[in-house]
């Protein structure tokens, strides 16, 4: 007689263990990509350069995005599958990015600076400062903060890596919180090049946005408008605007 751990799973449960793989597998791909972005731009790109070790690397998300998409390319998929598409209600959908930069704000103005003084971190130096009176400068990198913060790192973090670890981790509530968290830890570990502040602004905002896509029914675009024109006006201010 056949005891019951020897019984063969039925055709959805083996289904669910190969997609569970399949996404953690695709997690390492891009966090192997993300990790060689690292490494390229540490040890041989900005030495070569003299680029100082406070700026950003934005090889990584620019990877990153790269690895995701030949990944969904490769599965048959498109990025509307993972929250790039067209709002249902647009004016909801603008009435939701208005409310999202502001509790970002709010977030940013109250809450995080009190938590991180209980740690006691502060800011360190803002590599951009050499930005100040140089308008090409600030068109560069008004262009990166679209681009590759705006739209690649929205694809990337809360699109394609919250929801593979969601998948990897079995989906349901406890799923999705893990891939909340995951995508939170890995954006805070992007921005260490502000110091350990830094660190702990970006993945609390990075927390806030994982929870904003489930609230705004998995569409990206709120979120890829807030993250742009945050880090736009933060560039701007720094020019001197």
């Amino acid at each position: 007689m056949r005891s019951a751990s020897s019984r063969p799973r039925s055709p959805t449960a083996s289904s669910t263990v190969s997609e569970s793989r399949r996404a953690l597998r695709d997690v390492a791909i891009v966090l192997a990509a993300i990790g060689a972005a690292w490494l390229l731009s540490r040890f041989v790109l900005y030495p070569m350069l003299g680029v100082p070790e406070n700026a950003p690397l934005i090889l990584r998300p620019i990877l990153g995005f790269a690895a995701a998409w030949t990944l969904v390319r490769a599965a048959g998929g498109s990025w509307s599958d993972f929250g790039l598409r067209r709002p249902d209600n647009l004016a909801l959908a603008l009435g939701a990015t208005i409310a999202l930069y502001g509790l970002v704000w709010l977030v940013s103005r109250y809450a995080v600076p009190v938590i991180a003084g209980l740690f006691t971190v502060t800011p360190s130096p803002p590599f951009l400062a050499y930005i100040r009176g140089s308008a090409v400068a600030f068109a560069g990198w008004i262009a990166i903060s679209w681009i590759v913060g705006g739209f690649m790192e929205e694809l990337l973090f809360r699109g394609y890596l919250m929801q593979r670890v969601a998948k990897a981790a079995g989906g349901g509530v406890a799923g999705h919180a893990a891939g909340a968290i995951a995508q939170a830890v890995l954006f805070g570990l992007l921005h260490l090049h502000q110091g350990a502040f830094g660190f702990f602004f970006a993945g609390t905002i990075a927390l806030l946005y994982g929870a904003a896509f489930h609230l705004l029914g998995r569409n990206l675009w709120p979120l890829i408008l807030v993250h742009g024109a945050w880090n736009s006006i933060a560039v701007a201010r720094l020019y001197g605007l």
